[in-house]
C-alpha cells in the first residue's frame, strides 16, 4: 500500500468521521498511542456505541449541584441574572431546566469536568464544545430517538451526549433505556420519511411525532435489544451522536430521578439542526453554538475554513466557501 493510502490506516483525522466510527478503525486502534485503559474505552464505544462509567463524578460535586435544585425549579424564580434569551429556556418546562449552566456554576463545573473532557478526546481525537445543559427532575419518559435529528453536525457524528445520574437510576425511577449498536444505523431525518422540516419553535409537530414512532418500528421489526441503565449516583452514560436512546416508564410514582447531561459538539464542523434543516435543499438550520468552557461563539467551519453563510428566514441558511468571519 502507498503512502498516500497508509495515512487512512494510521491518521485519525483522515476521515471527515470520528475516528471509532472509521472502517479502518482496527488498524487506527493499533496505530495509536493510547494506553491499554483508553484503547479498551476506545474500542467499547466502537463495538457498542456508549460508556458506562461507574463513580464518573465525585460525589461532592453532585451534592452541590443538587443542592442548587430548589432554586432552580422554584416556579417563582424569573432567574434574573441569566440573558434575556436564556430565561425562556429555564422557565419553560418544570421538570428541566435547559442552560441552567449559566445561573449555577456547579452545573458549569460538571460540564467541563476534565476527566470526561478526557475521555471524549479519546472517542473523537477533536477538542470537545459543551455547549448545552439539561437537568433533570424526574424521568422523562422519553421515546426513543436519535440526537442526530436535534443536533448534527458537518462532518457528521462528531456530537455525543454525557448524562450523569444526580440520584440513584433504578428500574422504578423512569431510568434511561438505550439501543446498543444502533449507533451504526443510517441517520434518519424528516426527509427519509417524506416530510419537510419542522418549524423553528418551542415544541416539535407531527412529523416529529412520525420519526418517534418510526424508529419504534423499526426497533420491534429488528427485534433489537433495549437496555435500562441501573446506575448509582455519579454513575455517567457517554453515547454517540446515533445512539437511539430514550426514558423508561416511571412506576413508583412520585418519585425522582435527578441527572444532567451535558450535549458536546467537536471543534472544527458545521454545527446544525436537523429537524429544522431542508438538507436536500440545502437549507441548513444553524446552530448558535455558545462554547460555554470558552464563554464565546464557535464559528463553523469545514476542511479547516471558515463558510459564508446565506439566510433564507426561519434559521435556516445555504452555506459556501469562506469569508471572514460568521458572528
Amino acid at each position: 500500500m502507498d503512502g498516500e493510502a497508509r495515512r487512512f490506516l494510521e491518521d485519525p483525522a483522515a476521515m471527515s468521521c470520528p475516528w471509532v466510527e472509521s472502517p479502518f478503525f482496527e488498524e487506527l486502534l493499533a496505530a495509536s498511542d493510547l494506553d491499554a485503559k483508553d484503547k479498551e474505552l476506545a474500542r467499547r464505544f466502537h463495538d457498542d456505541g456508549y460508556l458506562v462509567l461507574e463513580d464518573a463524578v465525585d460525589l461532592a460535586l453532585v451534592d452541590r449541584i443538587v443542592a442548587d435544585y430548589p432554586r432552580l425549579f422554584d416556579p417563582a424564580n424569573e432567574f434574573r441574572d441569566a440573558p434575556k434569551t436564556v430565561r425562556p429556556l429555564l422557565r419553560r418546562d418544570a421538570n428541566r431546566k435547559q442552560d441552567a449552566w449559566w445561573v449555577s456554576p456547579p452545573v458549569r463545573e460538571l460540564a467541563c469536568l476534565e476527566r470526561i473532557l478526557h475521555v471524549l478526546r479519546v472517542l473523537y481525537r477533536r477538542e470537545p464544545i459543551p455547549f448545552q445543559t439539561l437537568n433533570f427532575l424526574p424521568g422523562t419518559e422519553q421515546s426513543l430517538h436519535s440526537d442526530m435529528i436535534h443536533f448534527s453536525s458537518i462532518p457528521a457524528r462528531f456530537m455525543c451526549g454525557v448524562w450523569v445520574a444526580l440520584e440513584d437510576a433504578t428500574a422504578d425511577n423512569g431510568p434511561l433505556r438505550y439501543v446498543p449498536g444502533s449507533h451504526r444505523m443510517d441517520e434518519i431525518h424528516l426527509g427519509a420519511l417524506g416530510l419537510w422540516a419542522e418549524e423553528e419553535g418551542p415544541r416539535l409537530g407531527a412529523g416529529y411525532a412520525l420519526y418517534e414512532r418510526f424508529l419504534e418500528a423499526l426497533v420491534r421489526k429488528h427485534d433489537l435489544p433495549v437496555k435500562e441503565l441501573h446506575v448509582k449516583k455519579g454513575g455517567a452514560l457517554v453515547w454517540a451522536a446515533n445512539l437511539l436512546h430514550g426514558g423508561a416508564a416511571i412506576t413508583r410514582p412520585g418519585s425522582t430521578r435527578k441527572s444532567q447531561v451535558t450535549h458536546y459538539y467537536f471543534e472544527g464542523c458545521v454545527h446544525y439542526t436537523p429537524v429544522f434543516s431542508n438538507a436536500s435543499l440545502g437549507e441548513i438550520h444553524l446552530r448558535c453554538v455558545y462554547d460555554l468552557r470558552r464563554g464565546k461563539r464557535v464559528e463553523p467551519m469545514l476542511n479547516g475554513e471558515t463558510l459564508d453563510a446565506k439566510p433564507l428566514g426561519g434559521g435556516r441558511y445555504r452555506l459556501s466557501r469562506p469569508r471572514k468571519g460568521f458572528w
